[in-house]
């Protein structure tokens, strides 16, 4: 009896086993087949490493891989919270990489801690301004430049073979001041971090406008990274937390910026006590140096850039910024892009005190390290006499100053240096040759002057751009055209210039890259098979010799298709009824860098007379044709 009880039993157990996986094959997605628990792993021969398939890349170049290589790597990232899109971050014990897919909910199939074979041979290697990629193969983007191609679904299973799932991804633990280029496209983990404070409280993307925001964390001594997030990412519209305490993501680039991309919220636990950060004024930062300081302690400085760096008046890589305490110079190891009348923040932990022939300076300073908190616009100079200017100079070095009734001499352009008189006295305004107003010429008679107490071994004054310098005789500007009014991917319109398609359907456009705004023609995804495009200036009265100048770059060169014309009879409707006149100004061309805005030199209008407009043509054809995209900025017509 006992024998056929346990018999029944076993029936019965084998019975609801049965039921149990018939019911579960049942639900199974028939899309691709669930591996058993754990999943099977081919144990494909492998022959090389994400590091060493990265070595074979030159940035900004593109490489085939022609070779039988394999490697196996563990998926760290997907698609599953949408702050990733249309690819996988990998990574093995030497580093990681991203491949480009052209499929949506990658998640599915390719969940975090897949285990994945990559069989490299004709896939290409790529970068996106540093982040090394996967692709497909070499194509275009919406503006003509190369791009990588996604790897599309059909032939997706012919480089990636699946294996295991539910392998522990462990990050590496990490300071920020500790990552570098081999940790990109890796998990990594920052531990006694928080999100900065005016980042705190604030929704971590734009979820209705769909926009990716940049905010920043910070560890206890002031060093930040930024945390990229997607509009799309289904926390988008969460808010970052106050405290402190750990995070994890996948570490990106972009140019020489590190940025980290959470997966999804449980990447962050901010619960803990926020530490406190040291925040220094230009005072006391000064006196440091006073004392003997020579390596800045950990904190930060907040203040108002009063430098341009877009003039070029001062070297790219430097700043002056003042706060209501005074001023003082900021150097970084590389240019950065804080436009005048920003307020910054700006972690100086580590920076060299010094001066630089007499110039105190804090040098060494990561332009990743700051921040803009606002934009309030510029200073407001002190009043001041030149003499009281040399009497106060030490004092009131790298800060505004304004000094009325005063006349420029010794020399007939603003490059070099200019002698400033008023009735105390006289000192040097300084102008380096690469500043855009360099060759600009004086004005004359009385000026009122705006400028930055500098030093060069001597005190002397450094003027931003020429609309520093008001009053006098100066050069009459006809036109001073730097686009700053137009918007983004709008057509350019504005008073007095002419846009007209005379071929084709494009206008020039206004477009904006950091910060800077300029017009550009581009025959691309014209449907027209020429294009042919006109941007002309206002009408120009040529009562005495002028000259026009302007800037002009190219990105992806394939021809030559700006040229510059002149009419004294356009109506400012019909182009081709006009006579046009060709001018020989010099264009960027093939052999000048990409992106590159170069100067056209003076175009001399003095064989020219009566009401004239200048037109910049633009040609080119359709699709499959020629697509070269031509950017003109700066137009100035002044007085010779």
């Amino acid at each position: 009896m006992n024998n056929m009880i346990n018999t029944l039993k076993r029936i019965a157990s084998w019975s609801t086993l049965v039921v149990a996986l018939l019911f579960i094959h049942s639900c199974t997605d028939l899309d691709f087949d669930n591996p058993p628990v754990g999943g099977n792993d081919p144990n494909y021969p492998v022959n090389t490493t994400i590091a060493q398939l990265k070595t074979r890349h030159t940035l900004g170049q593109y490489e085939e891989i022609t070779e039988d290589l394999t490697l196996a790597a563990l998926v760290v990232s997907n698609d599953e919270a949408g702050n990733f899109f249309k690819q996988l971050e990998v990574q093995d014990s030497s580093g990681g990489i991203e491949f480009r897919i052209d499929v949506t909910d990658l998640h599915a199939q390719f969940p975090v801690g897949r285990k994945i074979y990559i069989k490299a041979k004709g896939l290409w290697l790529g970068d996106y301004n540093g982040l090394i990629q996967l692709g497909a193969g070499l194509g275009s983007d919406a503006s003509g430049n190369p791009e990588l191609i996604r790897i599309p679904e059909s032939i997706l299973t012919n480089y990636i073979k699946i294996a295991s799932y539910g392998n522990p991804v462990v990050p590496k633990i990490k300071t920020i001041d500790q990552v570098s280029y081999d940790d990109v496209s890796t998990l990594v983990q920052f531990d006694n971090v928080q999100f900065i404070a005016s980042d705190t409280n604030v929704t971590y993307a734009d979820a209705v406008l769909k926009q990716t925001l940049n905010l920043e964390i910070e560890d206890c001594s002031n060093t930040r990274i930024i945390v990229r997030t997607s509009g799309y990412a289904t926390f988008a519209n969460e808010l970052t937390p106050s405290g402190g305490g750990s995070i994890v993501g996948v570490l990106s680039i972009f140019g020489s910026t590190y940025q980290l991309m959470i997966r999804d919220l449980n990447d962050v636990s901010m619960n803990g006590p926020r530490c406190t950060v040291n925040q220094y004024s230009v005072s006391a930062l000064r006196q440091l140096f006073t004392q003997g300081t020579t390596t800045v302690p950990g904190g930060t400085l907040t203040g108002t850039v009063i430098s341009d760096y877009n003039s070029q008046s001062v070297t790219g890589r430097n700043l002056y910024i003042q706060d209501a305490t005074g001023g003082i110079v900021l150097r970084f190891t590389a240019n950065h892009t804080f436009n005048l009348g920003d307020q910054i923040n700006v972690d100086v932990s580590g920076g060299t005190l010094g001066e630089f022939n007499g110039l105190l300076q804090i040098d060494g300073l990561d332009a990743g390290g700051g921040s803009v908190v606002s934009h309030p616009g510029d200073v407001t100079p002190r009043s001041a006499t030149v003499l009281e200017v040399l009497n106060n100079a030490q004092a009131w070095e790298s800060t505004l100053v304004k000094i009325s009734k005063a006349v420029l001499t010794d020399n007939t352009i603003y490059n070099g240096s200019v002698t400033v008189t008023d009735k105390t006295g006289s000192m040097v305004l300084f102008t380096r040759s690469q500043s855009t107003f360099a060759n600009e010429a004086l004005p004359t008679d009385t000026v009122s002057i705006t400028a930055i107490v500098s030093d060069f071994n001597a005190p002397q004054l450094i003027i931003r751009n020429s609309s520093d310098v008001s009053g006098g005789g100066s050069v009459t500007t006809d036109i001073d055209e730097s686009f700053t009014s137009v918007a983004d991917n709008t057509d350019v319109l504005l008073p007095g210039w002419a846009n007209i398609a005379v071929k084709g359907t494009r206008l020039w456009r206004g477009k904006v890259f950091s910060g800077n705004h300029y017009a550009q023609a581009t025959a691309y995804q014209d449907v027209a098979t020429d294009m042919e495009s006109w941007l002309v200036t206002p009408v120009i009265t040529l009562d005495v010799a002028k000259k026009i100048t302007f800037e002009s770059a190219y990105a992806n060169f394939v021809h030559d298709g700006l040229t510059v014309w002149i009419s004294s009879n356009f109506d400012g409707v019909n182009v081709g009824t006009a006579s046009w006149t060709q001018l020989f100004p010099t264009i960027a061309q093939s052999t000048d860098t990409a992106q590159a805005f170069i100067p056209s030199g003076d175009v001399d209008l003095s064989g020219f007379s009566g009401q004239v407009r200048v037109g910049f043509k633009y040609v080119g054809s359709g699709p499959g044709g020629q697509t070269t995209s031509f950017r003109i900025d700066n137009v100035k017509v002044q007085k010779l």
